[in-house]
């Protein structure tokens, strides 16, 4: 439950031991680098410096990461890469020490750029054939209405005697324009080469004398001329061409692809040496963050105390000028948030910064989340049988993978909660659906649910006081001990009053502690106002807002459903099973349907148990205490995806 203690860190080093330091920052990846403010800013020594900067190196970097990641965009477009499980948990990065990776992007640059200028030219033939193709299918798809037509198409022309023309026109109007057109132009030729719902093709001719009557008719019935200057020979003889041409396309465009193939085995080589441009991009793109006069450079950013020491250790290693000075943060100073956490609750700090980063100042609810999570795991899932399964197929990836940090802490997290599922599959509900080996041993869920719903209830009431009891000790240690009070223990001591009152031993004292810190809550719910009246209204309108401290502790009741629902499925699952034995085609059908359901209803539960048990933690367990707005910490460091840069 801590957030690191951040200390702002200054320092000042000599221009030609820029690149040692950036090294050393990088590779530490300790210090979230600040960008310093311009020199209209308040601080006296801005105004003697200038803006640091590393344009041109960043512009070249760039134009090379440019022809890397064309080849990558192309091997992964014609030749993707199949991934495995490692590539999912992001465990198949490549080791290397960092002398290593330094080392080989000088070979690494020469095979690349032989890599890129060679795919650049298949590429290039790729577009061009393309266009071809795409040119031919478009004249093929302009010749296929007229494929029934003999006639050569260099013979559609105009000549001093005859004209002959090819046209569409509306299907609808076609009979209409044959009849006018045999009516006033004598001795024309017309011919339909082929008509669908839409248009109807025409083959035409007549005489050149009779040319202007022939247009004005073709004119009225909105004709369309089709021209193919460019072909010769019949429509059927030139769809026969571009078949062999988009043939040919085919076979050169093979040609070229196998000519890339033999490529892709230098995938691996272009993404080490995409992930060392990037680093270095990165590390003349940081510049920009600094401030520098002609002989020194300064860099501002935050940095955890705990590195301190180290990172001016390592600076002192590689640079004769660095000078490190630091100090803690000033009292309304914002600083980025990192949450500590021991081995054992940090896997599950995924959760928190899925709901958001706390504030600086406030406190992390990552531990007190971690035990209440794994328990309401477990009473969601409830089945011991899918609990032993979970915590074992988990429990192997985290032995047998290598995963990447996030990957590894969900797993560190499902191994917990099938852990608990099996302790409480054991002690309220079975194995696989099935009351075997002496379980349940505490009570049967199933039979007596009611008795469920109360441990619930019970177990979210805890959780409800835990939060309240964070938020209490918040305000005390901040100094507001009437907050404390009157916002979480009077509300503490209402609840406790309330349920008391349900035990008839106990109904005199609950309605006392009831009535007194009811009392204290009207007094003090309205200390925010300015009259006496709104005061007093402000704080018995507040009592109101029991019904939603009740009804938070009723969303717990989502365990006792959640729970049943996956012994209820597991059981109905192995009754439909049961029903197909009997037979040996029926037996494997049962054996089919037992793996299949179960896993199922394995996979689905899993993902019902993580998401009702997360948001019983913010909307819950957090509303109590949580204070967010913070913003994580974001440390300048080498951001690889295919290589995991590790010391000597």
């Amino acid at each position: 439950m801590a957030i690191a203690k951040m200390s702002r860190l200054y320092l000042v080093a000599h221009q030609a031991e820029k690149d040692e330091v950036l090294d050393v920052l990088q590779q530490m990846g300790v210090v979230e680098i600040s960008v310093i403010q311009s020199a209209d800013d308040t601080e006296d020594w801005a105004a003697l410096v200038d803006r640091d900067q590393a344009h041109e190196e960043v512009h070249s970097l760039e134009t090379v990461l440019v022809d890397v990641r064309f080849a990558l965009d192309f091997l992964n477009r014609h030749y993707p890469a199949k991934k495995n499980l490692l590539d999912v948990l992001g465990g198949n990065r490549v080791l290397m020490t960092l002398e290593e990776f330094t080392a080989q992007q000088e070979e690494w640059s020469g095979r690349v750029r032989d890599v890129s200028v060679a795919l650049r030219k298949v590429d290039e033939r790729l577009m061009s054939l393309r266009n071809e193709e795409t040119r031919l299918q478009n004249l093929k798809s302009q010749l296929i209405p007229w494929s029934k037509l003999d006639v050569p198409l260099e013979e559609v022309r105009a000549t001093d005697s005859v004209h002959v023309e090819l046209g569409t026109m509306p299907t609808a109007d076609a009979p209409a324009f044959r009849a006018q057109l045999a009516a006033g132009v004598d001795g024309a030729f017309l011919s339909e080469v082929n008509a669908d719902r839409k248009d109807t093709y025409l083959f035409l001719v007549y005489s050149a004398g009779e040319a202007e009557e022939a247009q004005a008719i073709l004119k009225q019935f909105n004709f369309s001329r089709y021209q193919f200057p460019s072909l010769r020979g019949t429509p059927a003889e030139n769809l026969a061409n571009i078949q062999e041409g988009l043939a040919a396309v085919a076979t050169e465009r093979q040609g070229a692809l196998a000519d890339a193939e033999k490529h892709k085995e230098h995938r691996g080589v272009i993404n080490f040496y995409s992930d060392y441009l990037t680093a270095e991009r990165d590390k003349k793109q940081v510049v920009d963050s600094f401030v520098c006069t002609k002989h020194s450079f300064v860099v501002e950013g935050w940095v955890r105390e705990a590195d301190l020491g180290t990172l001016k250790k390592r600076l002192a290693e590689r640079s004769e000028t660095a000078e490190v000075f630091s100090r803690p943060p000033q009292e309304n100073e914002a600083f980025p948030v990192l949450l500590e956490n021991n081995r054992f609750v940090a896997p599950f700090e995924f959760i928190t910064q899925l709901y958001g980063t706390p504030a600086p100042r406030s406190v992390d609810p990552t531990l007190p989340l971690a035990p209440f999570f794994v328990v309401f795991f477990g009473l969601c899932l409830s089945d011991a049988g899918y609990g032993v399964l979970l915590s074992a197929l988990t429990g192997l990836a985290l032995w047998k993978l290598r995963m990447a940090v996030m990957a590894r802490k969900i797993m560190w997290v499902l191994f917990a909660g099938g852990l608990s599922t099996i302790f409480f599959g054991v002690l309220i509900s079975g194995w696989f659906g099935e009351a075997i080996w002496g379980a349940p041993f505490f009570f049967n869920a199933l039979d007596d649910p009611m008795r469920m719903l109360i441990y619930s209830l019970g177990i979210g009431l805890v959780q409800i006081f835990f939060g309240m009891g964070i938020k209490f000790y918040c305000n005390v240690r901040d100094g507001k001990i009437l907050a404390a009070i009157s916002d979480q223990l009077f509300w503490a001591m209402l609840i406790i009053g309330l349920l008391l009152l349900a035990l008839p031993d106990m109904s005199g004292v609950g309605r006392n502690l009831a009535l007194f810190s009811a009392a204290g809550l009207v007094l003090t719910q309205g200390r925010a106002q300015r009259s006496i009246v709104m005061k007093f209204l402000s704080g018995l309108f507040s009592l109101y807002n029991i019904t939603g401290v009740l009804g938070d502790i009723l969303s717990y009741s989502r365990l006792l459903a959640l729970g049943l629902a996956t012994s209820v499925i597991a059981m109905a699952i192995n009754m439909l099973a049961g029903l197909l034995g009997g037979t040996s085609i029926g037996f494997i059908i049962m054996i089919v349907l037992l793996v299949v359901g179960h896993i199922f209803n394995l996979v689905i539960n899993i993902l019902g148990s993580y998401v009702h048990s997360s948001r019983l933690q913010y909307l819950e367990f957090f509303n109590r205490f949580y204070e967010g707005g913070g913003r994580p910490f974001k440390p300048f460091r080498l951001n690889t995806r295919h290589i995991e840069v590790i010391g000597e």
